[in-house]
């Protein structure tokens, strides 16, 4: 009924109006001194968020340091006979990629870096293992290779993802101490089991590298969904699905079959109930924003009837 009247009055506003045309006519404007500047008066000239593309974040080759160690020259012959030496230039060209020793989250100005390091060292591993498998039984995990591939895969080369991530640099900043803590403890206790042994898949190894998962998983769950005035729910939910990548990275396994979760160390490290209800609250999040929405749309309506009333009483 409010829209209807509304509509009534404007259309009353607009004979009245035609009519003072008609009386009064003024010179119009040929179509054909319209300004390109015209066109683009309401055009949206705020930045938009930079986002992550393919061409920022291309596959490098294998690269080696040099002994000024400031020029990287392309590698194109392997020494296969000193993995050692391989993998830790590996790991310092990757690091100079990045430029970074926090442990933290990389900035969404830094992803690209970020991505470009762990293609990196992914690129290290295969072309080892391609060109010195026939040489010597050093080698790259197979099961570490699929991991940062998993990374590389469902970060760095998902658009959406990384426009979701373009948006978090203070969640990020607030969150970075309470992340580092939790994926510190997370990276000791796998890299202690990989140590342990070759054979990741063997079950007690397994067993813990997937308690120490969860144990991570639940970790920045309960940090980032208890700090909204730093990480507002969607952007908590967004670095809370960067975590979980994160840890599927390191623990490339399947840990949802045949895990005996209450016999981890330290107790079951699933969620608890109150956990979840943080995680799941998705649904009372979008009811009060429709509540919002709602009310936002009928102060509108009741701006526009009065301005209507108003505007029609100048005019005549």
């Amino acid at each position: 009924m409010l829209i209807l009247y509304v509509l009534t009055i404007l259309l009353e506003c607009l004979n009245a109006v035609s009519c003072s045309a008609t009386l009064n006519p003024k010179p119009q404007r040929n179509i054909e001194q319209v300004t390109i500047a015209d066109l683009y008066d309401d055009d949206d000239q705020t930045p938009k968020p930079r986002t992550q593309s393919a061409e920022d974040i291309e596959f490098e080759p294998v690269m080696t340091l040099t002994k000024d160690k400031e020029k990287l020259v392309v590698v194109k012959n392997i020494n296969c006979e000193d993995f050692s030496k391989y993998a830790m230039n590996c790991t310092v060209e990757a690091a100079l990629m990045y430029n970074s020793s926090r442990k933290s989250p990389p900035m969404p100005a830094k992803v690209g870096d970020w991505c470009k390091a762990i293609r990196h060292l992914t690129n290290c591993a295969i072309d080892w293992n391609s060109d010195c498998k026939d040489v010597t039984e050093s080698h790259f995990n197979e099961e570490s290779i699929r991991g940062h591939m998993h990374v590389v895969n469902n970060v760095c080369d998902d658009e959406w993802f990384l426009s979701r991530y373009d948006v978090l640099p203070m969640c990020i900043d607030g969150a970075s101490d309470a992340w580092e803590n939790c994926y510190t403890i997370f990276k000791t206790a796998v890299d202690d089991q990989k140590n342990t042994t070759h054979e990741w898949t063997h079950f007690e190894t397994h067993f813990h590298m997937c308690c120490a998962r969860a144990q991570f998983r639940r970790c920045t769950l309960d940090a980032l969904f208890d700090m909204p005035e730093v990480c507002p729910y969607e952007q908590a939910v967004t670095l809370q699905k960067f975590s979980v990548i994160v840890s599927e990275g390191d623990v490339f396994q399947d840990c949802d079959t045949n895990m005996m979760y209450v016999n981890c160390p330290g107790g079951d490290p699933r969620p608890t109930g109150k956990s979840l209800a943080k995680l799941m609250n998705a649904d009372t999040f979008n009811q009060n924003y429709r509540k919002k929405s709602s009310a936002i749309r009928y102060h509108v309506s009741i701006f526009v009837l009065v301005f209507v009333i108003v505007l029609c009483g100048l005019l005549k």
